[in-house]
This record gives C-alpha cells, sequence and structure tokens, in this order.
C-alpha cells in the first residue's frame, strides 16, 4: 500500500500544498471535460448534438490523413485526441489511454493511492508500472525527480515526467505529472485527476524540469 505523500512533508490541513490549485473553467462542458467556446449560429442545435459534432469533427479536421475510415477509430481515441490537440492517428498508445480513462476524474486525496483518492506521486508511479512496465519509481516527487535522465522541455516525448514546484518561495520539487503531447500532462491535481497544459501560466511558472525514466530504470 503506498502512503507517502507527492510532498516532502505532510501537512495538517486535508488538502496538501504540493497540488496546483483548482483550474477555473470559463467554456461550456457537455462530455468529460470536453469544452469550448460557443460560436453564434442561425442552426440551432441541441447541446447534445453540438457536443457530438464537435467530438467528431475537431479530430477528423485535425488529422493528416482524411481519407482514412474513421470508422477504425474508438470514442476513447477521439475523446483523447481532442483532450491532448492530437490526430486520431497519434492516439495508438490504448493501454495509457484506457489507464488515463479509468483514473480521470479520480479525486484528489493527500497520501491516497486509491480510485477513492490518489495524490500526485502515487498516481505517476501507477501509470509508469501500468503502462511503461516501470516498477521500481520512487514514491515521492522529490525522489521521482532525481530516478531519471535529466532532459529539456524540447525533448519532452510520450511518458516522461515533468515536475513542479507549488509551495510559494520554496522551489523544491512538490508536484509531478506525466507528460503526453503538445504540451499536454495528465496528473492528479487538486481538482481531481485530469489533463492540464504545462504551457499554461501556473505550470510554466512553476515548472522544475522533466526526466526520462524508462531509459534508465
Amino acid at each position: 500500500m503506498l502512503t507517502s505523500s507527492c510532498n516532502t512533508t505532510r501537512s495538517g490541513a486535508s488538502t496538501a500544498p504540493d497540488a496546483p490549485p483548482p483550474e477555473k473553467k470559463s467554456s461550456i462542458e457537455f462530455i468529460d471535460n470536453i469544452s469550448f467556446q460557443p460560436q453564434t449560429s442561425r442552426n440551432k442545435t441541441s447541446p447534445a448534438e453540438r457536443s457530438s459534432n464537435l467530438w467528431e469533427n475537431t479530430a477528423i479536421r485535425k488529422s493528416t490523413h482524411h481519407s482514412a475510415t474513421i470508422e477504425t477509430y474508438s470514442p476513447l481515441q477521439f475523446k483523447y485526441a481532442i483532450l491532448t490537440g492530437a490526430t486520431v492517428e497519434e492516439m495508438t498508445n490504448i493501454k495509457l489511454l484506457n489507464f488515463m480513462e479509468y483514473w480521470y476524474g479520480a479525486p484528489y486525496q493527500y497520501g491516497g493511492s486509491t480510485r477513492d483518492g490518489i495524490d500526485c506521486s502515487a498516481f505517476a508511479s501507477l501509470l509508469m508500472s501500468a503502462v511503461f512496465g516501470i516498477d521500481n519509481l520512487p514514491r515521492m516527487s522529490k525522489d521521482q525527480y532525481f530516478a531519471g535522465r535529466r532532459i529539456g522541455r524540447d525533448e519532452l516525448q510520450e511518458g516522461d515526467l515533468i515536475f513542479f514546484h507549488t509551495m510559494g518561495k520554496h522551489r523544491s520539487v512538490t508536484h509531478v505529472g506525466v507528460y503526453l503531447r503538445n504540451q499536454k500532462f495528465v496528473h492528479a491535481s487538486i481538482s481531481g485527476v485530469m489533463i492540464s497544459d504545462m504551457g499554461e501560466g501556473y505550470y510554466s511558472k512553476h515548472f522544475s524540469g522533466a526526466a526520462r525514466v524508462r531509459e534508465t530504470m
């Protein structure tokens, strides 16, 4: 049973300072955190119809192979193509997609390691084990930071670990996520397990570094 937390020390509060603040949502949501800014149109369609059209058309439009048979791709591939800003053809790691789908939205719990509540380092450890076969990743984010080969932001690939400092003036590593593609990463934030953009203000400002553990462990 994993009992440690993302952070280096425990806090008396029910939530830990290792997780970033909740992200504000200004757009309309229809399906599992997939959202978009509404546009004016003369055609009156229901929210469900607009959501369905967005789901399919966005992934098709981003696809570089328009002649491909769309029916060969699953709804799961379309969903995460949209969430990561990728083409549906790039969604080839089905094991990763299934893992994210199972955990997506799981609540944050400091020191937790189950679907009922999990913290960032436990989530990273479980993902790397289940998807990439890395079974000896350290439990705490500050130790995970030194477990692999240091890489730059321009070298990031799917499965690399990215780290953040989230405790004010203290710049030690306190948060970890797993990189996907297009600046997107999956992590257990204080809002729950979700996909975020490391180019956004908060994450860009608090970025500490990245490591590749698949080559060293």
